[in-house]
């Protein structure tokens, strides 16, 4: 669900704003499958989600968080497009800043996103 200038009209935007937007369409719609999830599940994504959503300069060492707060929310909103819910989601986030996603997850990344750009097709 990669977002280009194109698609909104115009080339003013830079690469923090244009990640922001991606960030936020994949947020709402994230919203959406969250209603609709038993109390406990909708709890521990709740919480990531606010993780995602205050993460920023300040408190990320990282470099390139809004990257990585991106593909988590990419990740998130891939698995329940398909109705499940699997690492690292099921457990509630740690307290620390947002760490990259786990390498071991990287494959499954990779898949849901070859997956989810197949279904736009």
């Amino acid at each position: 669900a990669v977002v280009s200038n194109a698609e909104y009209g115009d080339d003013s935007f830079n690469e923090t704003e244009i990640l922001d937007l991606e960030f936020k369409k994949e947020f709402d719609e994230v919203l959406g499958f969250v209603e609709k999830l038993h109390a406990k599940e909708k709890q521990i994504l709740n919480k990531w989600l606010r993780k995602l959503k205050k993460a920023n300069d300040d408190s990320q060492e990282l470099k390139n968080w809004r990257e990585v707060r991106n593909e988590y929310i990419s990740l998130m909103c891939n698995q329940l497009r398909r109705n499940e819910i699997i690492e690292p989601f099921l457990s509630r986030p740690d307290n620390g800043p947002l760490r990259p996603v786990p390498k071991k997850l990287a494959y499954t990344k990779m898949k849901f996103t070859l997956c989810a750009e197949s279904d736009e097709s």
